[in-house]
């Protein structure tokens, strides 16, 4: 397929998150309609559905389909594991009348991913290259399994039988994991890695760092990198131009590069240069991510990659700290409000038609051949006889005052409060404010409100 042909969602704007992990869907239980609802309320196009079985995964990715949102799909199984039907998967999905985009297998390199919890990076490019062309011959597209190093991409390419020539590769695809540790969005580019500039004592007072004041600025000093790029260090949310460089390297193009995970993890400390990621810059860094889809351009000020489809952060829920909402440290409200924020826009690619300029007026200039004769002139007409003057009208009586115009009623929606959730960020989602919502709802100003609860919201 051409890159234009790989199936989009409508209104396409590359926004993405991981969907929850708990796909049980029962009265008591609504894991997956609530996971649509989070979704919606953020205006994402995209998410990553991991999954038991293929049924499971099947049921969740219809629901998530139905409401206009492009479902990835990843089958949770160990590398090592004898034998998966991924045939079964594909055609699942096919059924549902969903793209099959299948992420075959999860970063190889995390002994997490298997049974023996010992890596094995030329076995994992095998069962790949095995799995990819079954996802093909059945129907769907492989999806290179998030992976981290060169070695593992060049262990999965290299397994495949023709290398570039296998047409497999006209339907692959790249799932994006980048992460950004506590990094800012543009960095390695940023001024403290290129420049060690010192932090300032009121910085110092307002986050929190690991190290004493001074030990933190000679660090800074000690560990600048003037001149650095993305490849030189990568990790960043950057990385997707390492990606990128990967595939152009060996396989000559760059495939559809499709998030899986990613942005910042919840309150991250890796790198002791930056303070432990505040809540406030996870809330900005990630929405400045999702505007460079806005924008077309990277934080880097490079133009937007058309391979880039989109970026998916790391995690709507269930159990993981960095849960967007219901995590163990709290429902991320300023990240989702943040977020929500974004104007609705829908991202452009390079062979997007663009405006045409209105035509310019042509005029010819007139040619001894061409050219016209003078007109004549027009006769004088005699000066008209002035009018008599009319006299003046009678004065209009006076109409009794009309009755006054009764106000339209303002459109409002029913709202389900959220656990966690507060009136401001419910205001700046629906675009009311605080003030209409008490008012619609007979609200006192100082009441709390709770999980579960209806509230009218005035637009």
């Amino acid at each position: 397929m051409n890159l234009r042909d790989f199936p989009r969602p409508k209104n396409d704007n590359g926004i993405g998150l991981h969907f929850r992990l708990d796909l049980t869907e029962t009265d008591n239980k609504p894991y997956i309609s609530q996971g649509v609802e989070w979704l919606q309320q953020i205006n994402a196009k995209w998410t990553l559905v991991a999954g038991q079985d293929w049924m499971q995964i099947g049921k969740a990715a219809r629901r998530i389909a139905d409401a206009g949102i492009m479902p990835i799909c990843r089958l949770v199984c160990k590398i090592d594991k004898p034998f998966i039907d991924w045939e079964t998967g594909v055609q699942t999905l096919l059924d549902l009348g969903i793209p099959a985009y299948m992420q075959i297998f999860n970063e190889p390199g995390d002994a997490r991913e298997w049974k023996n919890e010992q890596p094995d990076i030329p076995r994992f490019g095998e069962k790949w290259a095995d799995a990819a062309a079954r996802v093909f011959n059945a129907g769907g597209m492989p999806g290179m399994g998030g992976v981290l190093g060169q070695d593992e991409w060049l262990a999965a390419f290299n397994a495949v039988e023709g290398g570039a020539t296998h047409p497999l590769w006209s339907k692959a695809w790249f799932c994006v994991h980048n992460y950004g540790s506590n990094h800012p969005p543009n960095y390695p580019y940023d001024e403290v890695n290129q420049k060690g500039i010192p932090v300032t004592a009121a910085e110092y007072a307002q986050y929190k760092f690991s190290m004493p004041f001074d030990e933190l600025n000679e660090l800074r000093a000690t560990k600048k990198n003037p001149g650095d790029t993305i490849f030189d260090d990568d990790t960043a949310v950057l990385r997707v131009h390492v990606f990128k460089k990967w595939m152009e390297d060996s396989l000559g193009y760059c495939l559809p590069m499709l998030g899986g995970e990613g942005g910042w993890q919840w309150q991250v400390e890796e790198d002791l240069r930056y303070p432990k990621l505040p809540d406030e810059w996870h809330a900005l860094y990630t929405r400045e991510m999702f505007e460079w889809f806005r924008y077309g351009k990277l934080s880097d000020d490079s133009p937007l990659m058309d391979e880039l489809f989109c970026c998916t952060a790391w995690i709507q829920a269930d159990g993981q700290a960095d849960s967007w909402w219901y995590g163990p440290l709290g429902t991320k409200q300023l990240t989702i409000d943040t977020v929500a924020g974004i104007p609705s826009f829908e991202r452009k690619f390079s062979w997007d038609a663009t405006e045409s300029p209105e035509p310019t007026p042509i005029t010819l200039a007139p040619t001894p051949e061409n050219e016209l004769p003078a007109p004549e002139p027009t006769p004088e007409l005699p000066a008209p006889e002035p009018t008599p003057e009319l006299p003046a009208p009678a004065p209009t009586p006076e109409l009794p005052a009309s009755a006054p115009t009764p106000e339209l009623p303002i459109a409002s929606v029913t709202y389900t409060v959220q656990q966690g959730e507060t009136v401001w960020g419910i205001s700046k989602k629906f675009g009311s404010t605080v003030d209409a919502i008490i008012h619609a709802n007979n609200l006192d100003a100082n009441a709390k409100i709770r999980a579960g609860q209806k509230l009218v919201i005035p637009r």
